[in-house]
């Protein structure tokens, strides 16, 4: 995995130091200091392994308004709530000093999950799968999470028909289709784009034109108390195993994800659902980084983010990922004092980086460029790894590099490593700060790693069309 842009002056420099080191210091290190198993970036083709996990697992998740969406600029879904249980059982069973992993969720449609796993864009996909034959034939799955029934669904007060499963509306590629072809029916085409939480908000709401539908009972109960004028009908006779897609080639990875399955005791689904009942859309919609065009605030930013990042060695992705935790990328104007603009600059903190004004588009995102570049260079050490580095910048723009400093000095004193954010200075923070610095730095990552795969390349292309 190539290195990424925020992080390419600090690998030089590592490297040059490594290269300078004296031979005698590096064998008393050798000596006094137990091996250590260098954290790979990613998966690629390497086999996972549980006691030393690598950086990231890259988890294809379905867009959609029950299994991962954004609501107040955070993501939710029931496949979301699963993936970061995952996500804390994987670090329980790696060995004691080993680095973290961590998930790095990519959104894509629902049909495109084993598609895109089958080519290798990512590690593990979710999105409420159903387990059939000819996926089998192109990804491993894990053991079911959920058994699963596909029932009809009308609006209450209804009179129950006999016919019913044979005058139902399903949106295009449902898996519930294949399951009526399966009986013997043939189902309605609802309208393009339609999704089965749309036609069941349609016919909680009465709408004269919403038709019957069949859809998973998980999902149906998911929405329960949001959608509550829902009647549900007969059920087709199959049970649905319901699990995690995995790539092919990954027996040991398969195997810690059963393993965690196992460990939930069938519940794993019942407690997603809870967690996420209370985030759910009213209205069925999966708000989420929509597709970037010129019009959209990512492409109306781009210029500006892409000419700082270049004068600063950044991935503009990265700027784009705090402007939009920090203000959505709505400028927020502050000329009474206080953080300013679209990414909240302290005006203090803008004078120090040889800003002047920094309450506009431009002033601001160069400020807060240069601000990354000197914390960049704060944490450049052959001891803090690219993603270590990556936190800590991130946790120092959002608290102060004092405040970060001090928390590294506290965390060396209760005998964790000051130079790991996951479970070590993180950890401190959690304790003396509350849990806000550590959703600031975990929320950014997971809008960096997004932008990257979900509107990395769009952005650019419409940011170059408006130049034209």
């Amino acid at each position: 995995m190539a290195h990424p842009a925020w992080a390419a002056k600090a690998t030089s420099k590592r490297a040059n130091a490594v290269a300078k080191k004296p031979i005698a210091a590096a064998k008393a290190t050798a000596a006094s200091e137990p091996a250590t198993v260098a954290q790979a970036e990613d998966l690629g083709s390497s086999t996972f392994d549980a006691e030393h996990p690598p950086a990231t697992l890259r988890v294809l998740v379905a867009e959609g308004a029950s299994t991962y969406f954004l609501q107040d600029g955070r993501p939710h879904g029931v496949e979301y709530a699963m993936l970061l249980a995952l996500e804390k059982y994987l670090n329980q069973q790696k060995a004691k000093g080993a680095a973290a992993v961590k998930l790095q969720f990519i959104p894509v449609d629902a049909g495109e999950l084993i598609p895109l796993l089958k080519r290798g864009d990512g590690d593990l996909a979710a999105g409420l799968i159903p387990v059939t034959d000819a996926a089998r034939s192109l990804v491993d799955f894990s053991q079911p999470y959920l058994q699963d029934r596909w029932c009809a669904v009308q609006a209450r007060g209804m009179p129950q028909r006999d016919d019913l499963l044979d005058t139902l509306a399903l949106p295009p590629g449902s898996f519930g289709k294949y399951l009526l072809e399966e009986n013997g029916k043939t189902a309605l085409d609802a309208p393009y784009g339609s999704t089965s939480e749309k036609l069941l908000s349609a016919l909680n709401a009465a709408d004269v034109e919403a038709k019957p539908t069949l859809a998973s009972r998980y999902v149906v109960d998911l929405w329960a108390k949001r959608l509550g004028k829902l009647q549900v009908g007969p059920c087709v006779e199959q049970t649905v195993a319901v699990a995690w897609a995995v790539s092919q080639g990954q027996p040991v990875l398969r195997d810690a994800i059963d393993r965690f399955i196992s460990k939930q005791g069938g519940k794993i689904a019942t407690t997603a659902a809870q967690l996420t009942q209370r985030y759910l859309s009213p209205d069925a919609s999966a708000p989420l980084l929509a597709p970037v065009d010129p019009l959209d605030k990512l492409a109306f930013f781009a210029p500006v983010f892409q000419l700082v990042a270049k004068a600063n060695n950044l991935d503009w992705l990265l700027l784009a990922a705090i402007g939009q935790r920090e203000t959505k990328l709505s400028p927020i104007i502050r000329k009474n004092g206080g953080p300013t603009g679209v990414m909240q600059v302290n005006p203090q903190t803008a004078r120090n980086m040889g800003v002047s004004d920094p309450h506009g588009n431009e002033g601001n995102i160069t400020a807060a460029g240069r601000y990354l570049a000197h914390l960049r260079e704060m944490y450049e050490s052959p001891a803090i790894s690219d993603s270590d580095q990556l936190f800590f910048m991130l946790a120092a723009y959002n608290a102060g590099e004092g405040r970060v400093q001090q928390l590294r000095k506290q965390a060396a004193k209760e005998g964790l490593d000051p130079n790991r954010w996951e479970n070590n200075v993180a950890q401190v923070a959690r304790k003396s700060v509350g849990p806000r610095l550590i959703d600031y730095v975990s929320t950014v990552s997971r809008y960096y790693f997004a932008y990257q795969k979900k509107a990395g390349k769009t952005a650019a292309s419409a940011a170059d069309a408006r130049k034209q």
